[in-house]
């Protein structure tokens, strides 16, 4: 079984905290340290929440690790996994390849290091199946936008909020990551197998590519076939 990763035993003697935001903070734990970033203060107000599933940190499971790993949560906007700790909120450390698993949540995230629009990115995508020859997952992804000033002196400018992107679709096959494209020529179109089989299972189940659950039906039947 691998050391604990997340679950950290405090003592006063053995902690060191960083003395400003977005600094590294060390966790002692014998002989084994585990390293997190403390999420940056804002001193303003943030309507809207960074959390796509909820603000409450839930129980996880993370196969060969610890079963008494901290309660966690994900925060979309900052593409991290939260811990909390003496009333003080911090990010855990990120490793490729980890399952994260919140059982109460019905959810599975898995960091990797992965590509979208060009550009490489180590973070959180959600697993939504796992199969031995294609994969699909869903990127969860919150943004923060400016709040509106008041058109007068008299008005109170609204605060800058917290909102919910578009969730992306990812399909990982022959170890490339695509984005689900719109239509299914295209689909079609990614380097995928028996792809007769794929059009003709798209078109006899009224496969909507826009749909989470036909999604997961489809790449089911990709590993099956």
């Amino acid at each position: 079984m691998k050391k604990i990763f997340f679950a950290v035993v405090m003592i006063a003697s053995q902690m060191t905290f960083a003395q400003a935001g977005n600094e590294n903070v060390s966790f002692s734990t014998g002989n084994f340290f585990t390293r997190a970033n403390r999420p940056s203060s804002k001193d303003y107000v943030i309507d809207g929440s960074p959390y796509t599933s909820s603000k409450d940190f839930a129980k996880v499971i993370i196969a060969n690790y610890s079963k008494d790993v901290q309660p966690l949560r994900y925060n979309a906007y900052e593409d991290e996994m939260e811990f909390s700790q003496n009333n003080e909120t911090f990010f855990a450390n990120k490793e490729e390849g980890l399952k994260i698993n919140f059982p109460d949540l019905k959810k599975t995230y898995v960091c990797l290091n992965y590509r979208i629009d060009d550009k490489s990115k180590l973070g959180y995508l959600v697993l939504l199946q796992d199969g031995t020859k294609t994969k699909l997952y869903k990127r969860e992804k919150v943004e923060l936008l400016k709040g509106e000033k008041s058109p007068n002196a008299y008005g109170k400018d609204a605060n800058d909020y917290y909102a919910k992107e578009k969730d992306v679709y990812l399909i990982y096959s022959n170890n490339s990551y695509y984005k689900i494209p719109k239509n299914m020529k295209d689909f079609v179109s990614l380097p995928l197998d028996n792809k007769e089989k794929i059009s003709d299972f798209v078109k006899s189940n009224k496969i909507n590519l826009s749909k989470e659950a036909d999604l997961i039906k489809l790449v089911e039947f990709i590993n099956q076939n």
